[in-house]
């Protein structure tokens, strides 16, 4: 009798100090991927990365500039992930928006990921 009465003060102590956590958070993902035939030029340097023609309706060059590089894994395999930011001012926002460009040498591929919000993530995945 005195485990069921026990077992029944915990549930009740436990059932009005319980915390139920919510997030009204909503992470809109869009991805899109470039085959062969699609052909974007890609320019790495040691300071930018350089996507030619693509921005603007495939009329403008889109301008990176790497703010750090690391080796790390990406799906099992050692991938070099540069972290960039644009190189100019987003005209709505004001900021400079975030990127992370994922250069994968065994799979021949690079994964961009473009920031355009903290909820808004456009994902595009180049075949080399």
């Amino acid at each position: 009798m005195k485990k069921i009465i026990t077992l029944f003060l915990i549930c009740i102590y436990n059932f009005t100090n319980g915390q139920e956590l919510k997030s009204h958070s909503f992470i809109k993902k869009e991805s899109n991927i470039v085959d062969r035939e699609q052909e974007t030029e890609i320019t790495i340097t040691d300071s930018e990365i350089i996507l030619k023609n693509y921005a603007n309706n495939n009329t403008k060059d889109l301008v990176r500039i790497i703010e750090r590089s690391e080796m790390k894994d990406y799906n099992g395999i050692n991938c070099i992930w540069y972290y960039c930011i644009s190189a100019e001012k987003d005209i709505f926002k004001g900021n400079y928006r975030k990127s992370i460009f994922i250069y994968d040498e065994l799979g021949k591929s690079i994964i961009f990921s473009d920031f355009v919000t903290e909820v808004d993530i456009y994902w595009t995945k180049f075949l080399l």
